[in-house]
């Protein structure tokens, strides 16, 4: 479980500091997402793991269960040892609940970053796209401004000599 905190956190500061790099580089971004992908696979493995050996520890409490039930021990020992084992295959399967919750919020989490640097990805051409057009959009109003002065300051001149004469 260590191990994928860990994992998580490298991922999560991975993903931290090369935001800006990914934008500058496309090849870095491509890199980082396959990065955040194996890490991602990684994760999962893990999990899996991690479920199969909570339910090898779920089944046999669980066969220790049906073995206490079906001794023939002493009544008062033998509900003892049932409530003790009982205890533990509840506290157990909480632990494995909670577990499952946590896996699903921390890749929740790695697909919501991914998503977002998608995102941040598709949005980098727009805004320099949009950017490039605004500075079009300058240029042409400026030779409009221009040509309009070319065309106005014959007519001033004359204007100025008519004026004068």
């Amino acid at each position: 479980m260590k191990r994928l905190y860990s994992i998580l956190a490298a991922v999560v500061a991975l993903g931290a500091h090369s935001l800006p790099c990914a934008a500058a580089d496309p090849l870095s971004g491509l890199q980082q997402q396959i990065q955040i992908r194996q890490q991602l696979n990684q994760l999962q493995r893990e999990q899996q793991l991690n479920q199969l050996k909570r339910e090898q520890e779920l089944n046999g409490l669980q066969q220790q269960l049906n073995q206490l039930q079906n001794q023939q021990v002493d009544r008062s020992q033998q509900q003892q040892d049932l409530n003790q084992v009982q205890r533990q295959l509840n506290q157990l399967q909480n632990e494995q609940r909670l577990n499952q919750l946590r896996d699903r919020q921390q890749l929740n989490e790695l697909r919501d970053r991914q998503e977002l640097k998608q995102l941040q990805d598709e949005q980098q051409p727009n805004q320099l796209q949009s950017k490039e057009q605004l500075n079009q959009l300058r240029r042409d109003e400026q030779l409009k401004q221009l040509q309009h002065q070319q065309q106005v300051a014959p007519i001033q001149q004359e204007l100025k000599q008519f004026q004068q004469d």
